[in-house]
């Protein structure tokens, strides 16, 4: 009985899967997000504002991953013959059981007496979950929001054929939780402007999150380093000498680590391999994306 309980608590109510992969600083849609926000030069520290940047890390980081898992991640692991995890949610609070509103949520999450369903009929149910709830919050958040949640759906759909290759589910993978969340925090807080610095910056770091994804032992690190000063690049173009010296750190880490990517991931025991030094070098990125968005914001 405890177990049960213990595994009903594991799951959110609406089974958001915040993409922390075992790493405190992993969720590169949250950062990319408040950076799109500071690039923007619209946020400003109140609270109105600290309301709407919550609620856009929440669409962009916790549905926007939810619908990448369901629709992206799943299919791979179907794909590739692995088992895959059916999302199952709590009773609805605060609604009486044999309500509407409760029966439609049981129906949605499976649990309208059909224990037996098969997979694709409760990752259709998960799915259509997840669009009501994502769809609710970008009508809440406005157009941008729209706009931006239309581009992820198309976004996640293209990554179902692009995810076998290498370089073509690297970057799928980039602009979604890079691109479009830059994008949203952007367009929440300045509009529909372009200005050319600030999509400059996202754009280097849509190449950088898709170099490192798509890196194989050191083939391929001289183009995460052409990504990596663009944004310092575009720092010292903006005329902010301390943004741009402050990028500078963030880069050191990173690129002393580079020699001890291993050539071939022969023998773990010689080096990095390209996963290891993605890990370690993202926290560095992310700060630095941080740094950047401030400087052309």
């Amino acid at each position: 009985m405890v177990q049960r309980e213990r595994g009903r608590d594991s799951h959110s109510v609406l089974g958001l899967r915040v993409w922390l992969a075992r790493q405190p600083f992993r969720p590169a849609p949250a950062w990319a997000t408040l950076a799109g926000a500071l690039a923007s030069g619209g946020l400003r520290w109140q609270r109105k504002d600290g309301l709407l940047l919550l609620l856009a890390i929440i669409l962009a980081d916790g549905l926007w991953g939810q619908l990448w898992t369901l629709l992206v991640r799943q299919h791979s692991l179907a794909s590739e013959g692995h088992a895959v995890p059916t999302v199952r949610l709590l009773p609805l609070p605060y609604v009486a059981p044999e309500s509407p509103v409760s029966r439609l949520w049981r129906w949605l999450a499976g649990d309208a007496g059909q224990r037996k369903e098969t997979q694709p009929t409760a990752a259709w149910r998960a799915l259509l979950m997840n669009l009501l709830f994502t769809v609710g919050l970008a009508l809440l958040l406005g157009p941008a929001a729209l706009v931006t949640t239309a581009l992820a759906l198309l976004v996640a759909s293209l990554a179902r054929i692009l995810l076998p290759r290498r370089w073509g589910g690297a970057l799928a993978q980039s602009l979604f939780e890079i691109g479009l969340a830059w994008l949203l925090g952007h367009l929440l807080f300045a509009g529909f402007a372009w200005p050319v610095l600030p999509l400059v910056v996202a754009a280097g770091y849509v190449l950088l999150q898709a170099s490192s994804l798509a890196l194989h032992g050191r083939r391929g690190l001289w183009l995460v380093n052409l990504a990596q000063f663009i944004p310092l690049a575009c720092s010292v173009a903006a005329k902010q000498p301390m943004a741009a010296g402050a990028l500078g750190i963030t880069l050191l880490a990173p690129l002393a680590w580079q020699p001890w990517v291993d050539r071939g991931e022969e023998d773990e025991n010689e080096g990095l391999s390209a996963h290891e030094y993605r890990q370690r070098a993202q926290i560095w990125w992310w700060a630095g994306m941080l740094v950047a968005a401030w400087a052309v914001g």
